[in-house]
């Protein structure tokens, strides 16, 4: 079993789920009935499955999270290259920012229960207290960019404090999202769990 983070994107005009475990080029495949397994020389890269909808509907283009998607392609693959999803967007809480001297920059230590993460942050709502959604290295955006570690003015950051159009939700925050005081408890948690959980309620 592999246990890593992957993005999940549905196309509708193909009725086709792209996996992606790495971003790498695509130098061969194989296919197994309606998966096409993409390889980089040895390393798997990621996976398309066809005739989705044959299974299950799939209302949304990015379901890197949704846990029926994500419980579907984890049930497709697991007799060609088994995968668990390992959580990527967590809830977190800011407990210490500065501002980067001659930058509209800050440094924030992020508090995600069971560690603490520096991330380097462009938002001008950022500050000490929020509670934030963090997207952690090795996490697919919605736009299907790879969140990886970086340096930012020589300084490291290990993830990137989402807003709600990065993440294409409805708000009309232009900043990172600010999380309510009903997420205290949930710190160290998965985001995209809670949101769904939310939005079943509604």
């Amino acid at each position: 079993m592999n246990n890593l983070k992957f993005g999940v994107f549905y196309n509708e005009q193909f009725d086709s789920l792209l996996v992606s475990f790495l971003n790498e080029p695509v130098m061969q495949t194989s296919t197994y009935n309606n998966v096409v397994i993409l390889k980089n020389d040895k390393d798997v890269i990621g996976a398309n499955i066809f005739n989705v909808s044959e299974n299950i509907k799939i209302d949304q283009a990015f379901c890197s999270e949704k846990p029926d998607v994500v419980n579907y392609v984890e049930n497709v693959l697991k007799d060609i290259y088994p995968v668990k999803q390992t959580e990527q967007f967590l809830i977190g809480k800011i407990i210490r920012c500065e501002a980067i001297e001659g930058t509209h920059l800050h440094v924030c230590d992020v508090d995600l229960k069971h560690e603490v993460i520096q991330v380097i942050c462009g938002a001008s709502n950022a500050r000490k207290g929020l509670l934030v959604v963090v997207a952690t290295s090795g996490s697919w955006m919605p736009n299907g960019a790879l969140i990886t570690e970086n340096k930012v003015k020589g300084i490291d950051s290990f993830g990137m404090l989402c807003s709600a159009k990065e993440l294409k939700i409805e708000s009309d925050n232009l900043g990172i999202i600010e999380l309510g005081s009903e997420y205290s408890n949930k710190v160290g948690q998965s985001f995209w769990r809670a949101y769904y959980e939310k939005q079943n309620k509604i």
